[in-house]
């Protein structure tokens, strides 16, 4: 193992359960990329971009996520990266090319070595049909939610009321109404208008 890889060993190992972290690098090892670890980012999980000028594809995953979620998103960019390589940004981000790929890549890991009871469940079926974000198949999320950090003075804003005021990345915002996955909210300070994840976790008022 070369100098490089046994970094991208180590990078990978410091995030995911310890009994995926070969399968994991891997799939870095068979088509590789830049693999950046990011800040928390409450808009995204992870992403994948591959620009004309740069030889490698660059791969980022959030550093707060737990190992349950920070592996199935790890995963879900390599489908991305894998797609792209096959297709060159010629068919749907998470059209059935990526679907096929992320079910493909995913399978290995779906054990009970290395995911609890509880998210296995979940994942199987999330994985039948998976959808652009995990987080917005329910079940899944909630699943994954709770093996994240406990914070006494969190809850989803799921399990927020309509009209009542929450913290998120310190501003205020109002719930408004609730959409299929994402509830329409308010900043209190300028009165824009944005659209947050209902299993966002957020701080009430």
């Amino acid at each position: 193992m070369t100098q490089y890889e046994k970094q991208i060993h180590h990078r990978i190992s410091r995030f995911v359960p310890e009994k995926s972290i070969d399968l994991a690098f891997n799939l870095w090892k068979e088509k590789p990329f830049r693999f950046v670890i990011a800040k928390a980012r409450n808009s995204k999980l992870g992403d994948f971009r591959k620009k004309p000028s740069e030889d490698w594809a660059i791969i980022t995953v959030n550093e707060n996520l737990n190992p349950y979620s920070f592996l199935i998103t790890y995963v879900h960019e390599v489908a991305h990266h894998w797609v792209f390589e096959k297709y060159k940004g010629r068919v749907s981000p998470h059209g059935k090319e990526w679907k096929n790929a992320f079910k493909e890549l995913m399978l290995p890991f779906q054990t009970a070595e290395i995911f609890p009871e509880n998210i296995l469940k979940a994942l199987n079926f999330y994985m039948i049909n998976p959808k652009a974000a995990s987080l917005s198949d329910i079940p899944l999320a909630k699943a994954l939610k709770a093996y994240d950090p406990a914070n006494p003075d969190e809850i989803s804003l799921l399990e927020l009321s309509q009209g009542e005021k929450f913290m998120l990345e310190n501003r205020l915002f109002e719930k408004q109404e609730t959409r299929r996955t994402r509830v329409r909210c308010k900043e209190v300070k300028s009165g824009k208008y944005y659209l947050v994840h209902k299993m966002a976790m957020i701080i009430p008022e």
